[in-house]
């Protein structure tokens, strides 16, 4: 399986920059670390260069080895070339690739008509998969369909009536009673409690059960020093469970090798091929076959929440060649740099 070089943009991202976020790719070996490697790297040091439209630290993450490394995979040389021109080329790679795995016809178009021709495609697919019609529809009216169809499946699995009800009725209710079901399972008593209150009970609950589980003390502490904590330990429990190294290693980039592994081995449960796939083509596809299971593997990366806003997609937008997104992801309320109950956890939840 190839490592994805994008992230998921999973509600919230809130792990240190993500949990789920810019997927991490095996370093380079060190006869590619050469003088042009080093011109890269000081050229894309600290810059954001637009991640397909989203992410605080740009297409790579700041990760100049994923930059590398996905160049040499896809049989790009980074002789010579600056990060910007070495990312447009990757992008192109990526998309023809994608677009032939589609079926779509590559030849004579542009980038941007290619990948709005992708992003339709995929929607049409995952339309179907719902069972809703794709005929004469465009992308906007796909996607819009495709939301309010997985609002009412989880409006069905919480026994919330979807009779008579506008969209955002219907949303506000299913988070309603999302949020009091996991108010329950967690011992908080939301009688006489306005929602915001019963959310910062919620969250606070869920950082103590996983600090005790993993044994940190919780004593004096706020809480989202303590959530940061929780998360750091996981993120190292994660990697020794699957063999990961962690020196020299940013907490983001073992959680992305984590995650990658994780998102494999879901694939080859449910029997999914994972050859010369990267693992958003991996979470795509378990996304299409089995959803609900994907919803299980992130809601356990975050606090067990799921309480995001509804959304689909792992921010797969291809915008044009200089890179600007106009991707469908954002599972969640919630930015990247949020902490506490007011960043969305992570989790596809609603």
């Amino acid at each position: 399986m190839k490592k994805s070089v994008i992230s998921f943009a999973v509600a919230g991202t809130v792990l240190l920059g993500g949990y789920a976020a810019s997927s991490a790719f095996a370093a380079s070996d060190t006869n590619t670390k050469t003088a042009d490697s080093s011109n890269v790297k000081q050229e894309f040091a600290g810059k954001g260069f637009g991640h397909k439209g989203h992410g605080p630290k740009g297409f790579f993450g700041g990760n100049t080895d994923e930059l590398l490394a996905q160049a040499k995979s896809f049989g790009i040389s980074t002789s010579g070339k600056t990060a910007p021109e070495i990312m447009k080329e990757i992008r192109t790679a990526a998309l023809n690739k994608e677009a032939k795995a589609l079926g779509i016809k590559t030849s004579g178009k542009d980038l941007e008509t290619l990948a709005q021709e992708v992003r339709l495609a995929k929607l049409q697919k995952e339309a179907k998969a719902l069972g809703l019609s794709t005929a004469n529809k465009d992308e906007q009216t796909l996607h819009h369909e495709i939301e309010l169809a997985q609002l009412k499946k989880k409006a069905k699995e919480l026994g919330v009536s979807a009779d008579n009800k506008d969209e955002q009725t219907l949303r506000q209710d299913v988070f309603t009673a999302a949020l009091n079901k996991k108010a329950k399972e967690l011992g908080v008593s939301t009688s006489g409690k306005d929602q915001q209150t019963i959310r910062q009970e919620v969250f606070t609950a869920a950082v103590n059960k996983e600090a005790k589980e993993l044994g940190i003390s919780a004593s004096g502490k706020d809480i989202r020093d303590l959530a940061q904590e929780v998360r750091i330990a996981k993120v190292k429990a994660d990697a020794k469970q699957y063999g990961i190294t962690v020196d020299g290693k940013t907490v983001q980039q073992i959680a992305s090798e984590v995650m990658d592994k994780k998102v494999a081995k879901l694939a080859k449960e449910l029997n999914i091929s994972t050859a010369n796939k990267t693992t958003r083509d991996l979470a795509e596809e378990i996304k299409t076959k089995n959803p609900d299971k994907l919803n299980d593997l992130l809601d356990k990366d975050g606090f067990g929440l799921g309480l995001g806003g509804f959304g689909h997609g792992f921010g797969h937008g291809h915008g044009g060649p200089d890179g600007g997104g106009r991707g469908h992801g954002g599972m969640g309320e919630g930015g990247p740099d949020q902490d506490g109950p007011d960043a969305a956890p992570q989790g596809m939840g609603i």
